[in-house]
């Protein structure tokens, strides 16, 4: 797997591809990504094995071939992919403010309470604290 310095930003198709990929529960073909990803919308094959070939370029994803179809692996971890995403949000956003992203999505009504709570419970846990 790629180190977290070593990952770049994806554009949305590619990194719709690639939660498909991080999704599987095994190694998928070609043909099953494209099924997977016409739950959502049609897909063109040509177009698919164009932005799975530029995953590999970038180093996300390596394949091999077996028989007449091609299977892809992700050289990205999903959580450290979500980590960049997160960081760069953060501070593109919110100015590096936990606080301040916390707050518009409590205040948008985009998070209850109950979340609120959650997360509290999930920082004492992780910190060993009580408060």
């Amino acid at each position: 797997m790629k180190k977290a310095e070593e990952i770049s930003r994806l554009p949305d198709t590619e990194l719709e591809i690639m939660k498909v990929i991080w999704n599987g529960e095994r190694t998928l073909s070609t043909s099953e990504i494209k099924e997977r990803l016409e739950r959502k919308r049609p897909w063109n094959i040509s177009a698919l094995q164009t932005l799975l070939n530029r995953l590999i370029d970038r180093g996300f994803l390596q394949s091999y071939k077996e028989g007449k179809n091609r299977f892809y692996i992700a050289s990205v971890d999903e959580e450290a992919y979500l980590a960049l995403e997160n960081r760069l949000f953060l501070n593109k956003v919110n100015n590096n403010s936990l606080t301040k992203l916390v707050a518009s999505l409590y205040n948008s009504r985009a998070i209850s309470q109950s979340d609120l709570d959650e997360l509290g419970a999930y920082i004492r846990n992780q910190t060993g604290g009580d408060s």
